[in-house]
């Protein structure tokens, strides 16, 4: 679309402001400047989509991914009924409508609405794997930590010792 504007102004006809009275550096300087802005936009997106971070605090399930965070209280969590599951299979666990989230070629992060209704925060980066974790707010989560059933295993852990009670 740049380059389609540029072409029609310099054939249009019309009046036009030229860097240093040239239509070839008036051009190289628009053309390097949006490619160049195109490559900020880029990196500041690649940065974001490797920001995945899980931790357990004390307390809670702290989840960072691309411009989101959330933190879950143990407290919150269903994990009776938390399971690992594969999103080829289980489809219907596939995040639906993005309504405060971020969303490129099976890079899911932040809020969503699965295919089965249900509201989830998601941080999935394309695997089949996933881990379903419901919260007694109504609001899941919707995972995919590289041991799944590890962290099922930790989390029901902490969840039945006496401090987490």
């Amino acid at each position: 679309p740049t380059a389609a504007a540029l072409w029609w102004q310099v054939h249009g006809g019309g009046p036009m402001s030229l860097i240093g009275g040239s239509v070839g550096i008036t051009i190289a300087a628009v053309l390097g400047g949006v490619s160049a802005l195109v490559l900020a936009i880029w990196f500041g997106l690649d940065r974001a989509m490797h920001r995945h971070r899980l931790q357990l605090s004390p307390l809670a399930l702290d989840i960072k991914t691309s411009f989101y965070s959330t933190a879950v209280p143990f407290s919150e969590l269903i994990l009776d009924q938390a399971r690992v599951i594969d999103l080829h299979e289980r489809t219907e666990f596939k995040p639906g409508m993005k309504y405060n989230g971020y969303a490129i070629a099976g890079f899911n992060s932040g809020h969503f609405r699965l295919k089965n209704g249900e509201k989830a925060f998601v941080a999935i980066a394309g695997e089949r794997r996933a881990l379903w974790l419901p919260t007694r707010s109504g609001k899941g989560l919707l995972l995919q930590p590289q041991q799944p059933e590890a962290l099922l295993n930790r989390l029901r852990e902490l969840a039945a010792s006496p401090a987490h009670r």
